[in-house]
């Protein structure tokens, strides 16, 4: 069986770009109907797609196997029946030849007969067994017949056997025209028909249809895999976002109190400002002391200020 359904599926990292297209072989948006290359990243780890499409491929090979498989059996029966009538016609002429030589034993008793009783192929008892004969053998039965002589009276008994022997080879004949007949008409129509090439055909089809069917997984799973990345991403931008909010009201507060702090500083007298600085420095060490004790380095608080406004 050919089929033409090639399908390229690409499921590297894309932890940087997660993406699910269509290309054809010079690399455009557009798609072939016979090539078809999905990158679908690497989801395919994350889901049961690959899975997937392996079952749906099983179950469409099977399709298309049954629909050939039905056709070939379909045709090995038109096979069997055209051999079982051709069987059967064969035996048919060969009881038409132990038959024939039936009416050969038939004819010659009935010779032995006539001799026996010595009667003349010109007598006139002889002519009238003949037109008796004749008679039963058209179906017509003469009212003013006579009785007949022994010697007509026995041959009208091989007669009748004989008459069997005949009516058994007509039945064969008329059987062996009839096989012939359907045989030939069998034969015409397989022509006709051409079933195991429709089949071929129709099996094709079924193949070729996996190809859309797993273009629409594919892209499906891709779909919802990169709405899931997406939802993720929207997530850390709002969060981002709050957090860039937190700390611009942060620094929009210490900017407040330095402000304050200067404009104090600007009307504090000298002795003022260096008790204000030797505090300074004492709340510095006091804090140097605590991360100390905490067993922290003081570079894993970068950015860390002391609020001398409190």
């Amino acid at each position: 069986m050919k089929v033409q359904n090639n399908i390229t599926v690409f499921s590297g990292d894309t932890r940087n770009n997660v993406r699910a297209e269509w290309v054809n072989k010079e690399g455009t948006d557009s798609f072939d109907q016979k090539s078809r290359t999905i990158y679908v990243g690497n989801f395919l780890k994350e889901f049961p797609l690959r899975e997937r499409i392996q079952q749906r491929r099983a179950e469409v090979q099977q399709r298309a196997m049954k629909i050939v498989q039905d056709a070939w059996d379909g045709d090995r029966q038109l096979d069997k029946e055209i051999k079982m009538r051709e069987e059967e016609s064969r035996e048919l002429r060969e009881d038409n030849k132990e038959q024939l030589e039936n009416l050969k034993d038939v004819s010659r008793r009935m010779e032995e007969l006539r001799e026996s009783f010595g009667i003349d192929r010109g007598s006139e008892e002889q002519r009238e067994l003949e037109r008796m004969i004749q008679e039963r053998r058209s179906g017509n039965v003469s009212l003013s017949e006579k009785e007949p002589t022994e010697y007509q009276r026995r041959a009208l008994l091989l007669e009748k056997e004989g008459a069997e022997y005949r009516s058994r080879i007509a039945a064969n004949n008329g059987q062996i025209l009839m096989n012939s007949e359907e045989t030939k008409a069998i034969r015409r129509e397989r022509l006709k028909s051409h079933t195991m090439v429709d089949a071929q055909v129709q099996a094709e089809d079924v193949m070729e249809s996996l190809t859309d069917q797993v273009v629409g997984m594919v892209a499906e799973e891709a779909k919802e895999h990169l709405d899931e990345e997406q939802e993720k991403r929207e997530e850390q931008a709002e969060k981002i976002e709050e957090k860039r909010e937190e700390l611009e009201e942060v620094q929009e507060k210490r900017d407040e109190r330095e402000e304050e702090l200067e404009e104090i500083i600007e009307d504090m007298p000298v002795e003022d400002m260096t008790n204000l600085q030797q505090t300074m420095d004492e709340v510095k060490r006091q804090v140097q002391k605590v991360l100390a004790e905490a067993n922290m380095a003081v570079e894993d608080v970068k950015g860390a200020k002391v609020d001398t406004a409190v």
